[in-house]
């Protein structure tokens, strides 16, 4: 058994003694197969723990997450076990497992060479120790290698076990609930509320069944550069990808990337219940609240009130976070388009459909005056009971 160490300041390692991460690599150069079986992992651990299975050639992996049945998987995690897993499947060298009936909290890794375990690592390191960012750099982890050849293959039935009567692949995580992590695109951004769990379920209870279904206009990845209107490349979800605003000296300026509409069609603005008129509270069901309205022609265009920007912070930031969409301040420093809102983007994050539910509840909220070219005057506004919809998606 040898100690393994962390580099953080003041509790600088020792110069003769090794490091978690530096010790996993250099035994998994000497390994064939090799298993995983940790508390939590993070989407740059899952991504460097790729790396060094194809650096290495490893031709046998499984990998068993721990700690998400009762406090669900982060969108982004979820996204990149789903991405990894797929990518081990279909190259046939492994897969991923959740554990689905409890929490388990260990952090154990299982090297193997010519169909037997031969060193093992444990400690209080998951995953994220691989790639540590943000927190997770100053946080100090101790392990120690086991050696002994009968615990060694005690350790591997304990992971084969833990599969067996513990988890699900990752191809099957219904069961495992998804937890979409806070927008960092929609802090102390005027006008948005942050709303408790318990506050959006309070809402949602209100729902009195007069529900709203836009479906959303958006290109495939492979058409996002396509000038054919049929194709959405510049639907008003990706609008900043359009031709811009015309200006009073007849040129054109690219709209911000956070500008974002939902274009609704025709059959849906003359239902009955479609808002129009006034503006409305909008509770999304991970927790923000802010003002909406349906503006333009015909009420065809769905976004926030009063500031555009709030809706893509909020669509766009949704899908940032899940670790999909890549922001960028302007279109103009995306030649490469991978801030394009695309089908499969929505589809992979079960968004294709924008609902709106209409509650019970009314809201004091704020009604500007509009001005000689129908536009909102910020400078005059008065308060107005408005009603509230909760607003989600679906595939």
């Amino acid at each position: 058994m040898s100690i393994l160490y962390t580099n953080v300041p003041p509790m600088v390692k020792p110069s003769d003694k090794k490091s978690i991460r530096d010790t996993f690599e250099e035994v998994l150069a000497q390994s064939d197969k090799l298993e995983v079986a940790v508390g939590y992992v993070s989407v740059k651990g899952l991504q460097r723990i790729d790396e060094l299975v194809e650096k290495y050639k490893i031709k046998d992996i499984k990998l068993a997450c721990g700690m998400y049945s009762v406090d669900g998987l982060p969108e982004s995690i979820k996204n990149e076990i789903i991405r990894l897993h797929e990518k081990w499947r279909g190259v046939g060298i492994g897969e991923i497992y959740v554990v689905k009936n409890m929490d388990y909290h260990g952090k154990l890794y299982n090297f193997w060479k010519d169909g037997k375990p031969f060193r093992s690592i444990v400690g209080s390191a998951n995953l994220g120790a691989l790639a540590p960012t943000g927190r997770t750099m100053r946080q100090y982890e101790l392990a120690n290698t086991i050696e002994n050849e009968k615990e060694n293959q005690e350790l591997a039935e304990f992971i084969d076990d833990l599969i067996k009567k513990c988890c699900v692949s990752a191809d099957n995580m219904d069961s495992i609930k998804v937890v979409h992590e806070r927008i960092e695109l929609l802090n102390a951004i005027e006008d948005v509320s942050e709303l408790t769990e318990s506050s959006v379920q309070s809402f949602s209870k209100k729902e009195n069944g007069i529900v709203v279904r836009v479906p959303i206009k958006a290109p495939k990845f492979a058409n996002r550069f396509s000038t054919d209107r049929k194709d959405y490349a510049s639907s008003n979800i990706n609008v900043c990808y359009g031709k811009g605003r015309k200006g009073k000296n007849g040129k054109y300026t690219r709209r911000n990337w956070f500008e974002t509409q939902i274009t609704v069609s025709v059959d849906i603005t003359r239902d009955p219940d479609y808002p129009k008129d006034k503006p409305f509270f909008l509770v999304t069901d991970d927790g923000y609240m802010f003002e909406a309205h349906t503006t333009a022609q015909n009420n065809k265009q769905l976004t926030a009130y009063g500031d555009d920007r709030i809706f893509g912070r909020w669509i766009k930031g949704r899908l940032v976070a899940a670790g999909l969409l890549k922001a960028f301040d302007d279109a103009d420093q995306d030649p490469e388009r991978l801030g394009v809102v695309t089908e499969e983007m929505l589809e992979k994050s079960n968004m294709k459909v924008l609902e709106l539910h209409k509650t019970n509840e009314k809201r004091l909220g704020k009604v500007y005056a509009r001005n000689e070219r129908n536009r909102l005057d910020k400078k005059h506004s008065t308060e107005e009971p408005l009603d509230v919809w909760t607003i989600h998606f679906s595939n």
